[in-house]
């Protein structure tokens, strides 16, 4: 995946890094959950001067989809990292979550899991 972004911001003591990549494929795609644990392992080893109380990744899929309102919706998956727990957020479109709902549900469970036994 492409970094697109990589940006840190302070507000007195706490501090937030922000990760921006794209794009995947679909949580279908074979070795997705090992290649995302592996970029956030990656991204935590840069050393700051002062380390970030957050951090946080945007993935983006590939696919761009049409809503009942066809309008182009493009999904996403948030992480976040704080206090040494991740947290994982699938963003879906109204297709996918009619379609979808309770394999994506389930797969970011298992990301969140994996990402946490580390």
């Amino acid at each position: 995946m492409k970094q697109f972004y990589d940006e840190t911001h302070s507000s007195g003591e706490e501090s937030s890094r922000t990760l921006w990549y794209g794009y995947f494929g679909s949580t279908e795609d074979e070795g997705l959950k090992n290649q995302i644990c592996q970029l956030v392992e990656a991204d935590l080893q840069k050393k700051f001067e002062k380390t970030p109380t957050a951090t946080h990744w945007i993935f983006y899929r590939e696919e761009l989809q049409k809503d009942a309102l066809t309008e182009t919706i493009r999904s996403s998956m948030t992480i976040r990292f704080r206090e040494g727990k991740y947290v994982v957020h699938y963003n879906m479109s109204d297709f996918e979550f009619v379609l979808f709902y309770d394999a994506i549900t389930t797969w970011v469970r298992e990301l969140e899991d994996q990402l946490n036994k580390k």
